[in-house]
């Protein structure tokens, strides 16, 4: 994983994905499906780069994420040497307050001008993405994946017209944007959940890298 002070050669990169979330913790549905849509969108040939982008807070979340050093760690952990993972800490290093993807792909657009810039996003938050603030501004350069056996893109272009946010013309774009990779079963709400039972906390935990299991535990995080 590139210092985030020196020239990261990831970010340098013609096609870049970048993928936001608190990711608290991180897990192998964010770290093997990211990688996974980039090969579906551009291939696999390479050439790409996947942005790991952590939130300060998400203005969708009523608590306080683990502290910014603690999920950065973990990222770190799960991403290791991976060539094609960097972490851009624009947001950790902008905070003051609730973090908008609006502002942070702004900032995206201005820095990163020479490549062909996405962002990977799920169903449920496709779904959700006409409550997100100023969301015209950016939502064209959205990549939704689906999972397995999520929804078919049928089924989500039904629930997005649903939402009456978005014309005929938008449906479209919308089921252009859409990748399917194979299903990971992992999601943060239940590995912390799995996290602050004792009787399965030092067990092996089904979609969390051992690595950051071992960290989570060492640091007493998620009690």
């Amino acid at each position: 994983m590139p210092d985030h002070a020196q020239p990261d050669a990831v970010l340098q990169r013609p096609k870049l994905l970048f993928f936001g979330g608190s990711f608290d913790p991180v897990h192998l549905g964010h770290t093997t499906l990211s990688f996974a849509a980039a090969g579906v969108l551009w291939g696999q040939a390479g050439g790409w780069g996947v942005v790991f982008v952590p939130a300060a807070r998400s203005p969708h979340k009523d608590t306080e994420p683990t502290p910014d050093g603690h999920r950065l760690a973990m990222l770190r952990i799960a991403l290791g040497s991976h060539p094609d993972a960097t972490i851009w800490m624009h947001e950790l290093e902008q905070a003051e307050g609730p973090s908008y993807w609006a502002d942070t792909w702004a900032s995206v657009r201005s820095a990163f001008a020479h490549a062909e810039c996405r962002f990977l996003i799920g169903a449920d938050q496709a779904r959700a993405m006409h409550r997100w603030s100023r969301y015209r501004a950016f939502w064209r350069d959205a990549t939704v994946v689906l999972r397995g056996g999520d929804d078919s893109a049928a089924d989500l272009i039904e629930g997005l017209g649903e939402s009456r946010a978005w014309s005929v013309a938008d449906l479209a774009d919308w089921e252009s944007m859409i990748v399917r990779t194979e299903l990971v079963d992992a999601s943060s709400t239940a590995i912390r959940s799995a996290l602050a039972d004792e009787a399965k906390r030092n067990t092996r935990i089904e979609g969390l890298d051992p690595g950051v299991q071992e960290y989570i535990l060492a640091q007493g995080l998620y009690l």
